[in-house]
């Protein structure tokens, strides 16, 4: 939990010194017009699935994968995409441009709230039309060894990613 927490402080104190809370900066974003938000989130998952690996190593953390609904996970992510395009933050830049106090950064958790609110309640009554159930996709192996490969690619990869949009700027 502790390394969570710093990396959570650490991430933060990046994306406000480059002001990814930004409006502008997460619409540019979403029409591939500046790539700032993608290397830092990039980079993010990168160094964060370590550190949770080290987490699950020594017990502090556990995993529990929901099951992966095609349908369900095409709608979610249209549902927030659009969310993000319309108010212009996700929840990250959301709670530091609340933070900054800018109102309609309220609207923007309300919204998300009454949704979460909504898909808990109707969730029993929609299973039938989430598309096929693929089971938990993860990318956990049985051998810590074998997930510690897994976890260090996956983690150079987004990092490595990272890094070379970063280049193309330059």
């Amino acid at each position: 939990m502790i390394v969570a927490l710093v990396c959570g402080i650490l991430f933060s104190l990046i994306a406000q010194y480059v002001r990814l809370n930004t409006f502008d900066k997460i619409i540019a974003t979403a029409l591939l017009k500046n790539s700032d938000v993608i290397e830092i989130l990039l980079f993010a998952i990168g160094i964060s699935n370590i550190a949770f690996f080290i987490e699950y190593l020594f017990g502090a953390a556990t995993i529990e994968i929901k099951p992966f609904y095609v349908v369900g996970v095409s709608i979610g992510g249209t549902l927030f995409g659009a969310g993000v395009a319309i108010l212009g933050y996700c929840p990250g830049t959301m709670t530091m441009a609340l933070a900054e106090g800018k109102i309609d950064a309220l609207f923007g958790y309300a919204g998300g709230i009454l949704a979460g609110l909504l898909f808990t309640v109707i969730y029993p009554g929609i299973i039938p039309f989430l598309g096929p159930n693929l089971g938990p996709i993860n990318l956990y192996l049985s051998g810590k060894i074998e997930t510690g490969i897994v976890v260090l690619a996956y983690a150079l990869l987004l990092t490595t990613v990272a890094f070379k949009l970063s280049q193309r700027k330059t």
